[in-house]
């Protein structure tokens, strides 16, 4: 028996993927949601889900829907608003 973190086999899905990504209710559908954040800590890049299903890599400085990244930590990303409020958006928690 593999362990669940074992790289998966050609064509089939990892364990804990497979696992998380099936669990219903978890994901927004209707709304953008930060999916996950990889990198160095000086220069990370955040993966957001949009409501159609499209998956958009942003680092710091780059413009979305939702306005300006400002800064991507490991425990979110914090947006800028055209207004000039800033918003904290956090990962999906996994588990």
């Amino acid at each position: 028996m593999s362990e669940p973190t074992a790289p998966a086999e050609a064509g089939r899905t990892n364990t804990v993927v497979a696992q998380n990504a099936t669990k219903p209710g978890v994901l927004p559908l209707d709304q953008m949601a930060l999916i996950g954040i990889m990198g160095k800590p000086a220069d990370m890049t955040a993966l957001f889900r949009t409501d159609r299903g499209d998956i958009h890599s942003v680092k710091e400085g780059h413009q979305t829907g939702m306005g300006q990244v400002f800064e991507i930590t490991q425990a979110g990303v914090v947006v800028t608003r055209a207004n000039g409020n800033a918003v904290f958006i956090p990962p999906i928690p996994v588990g």
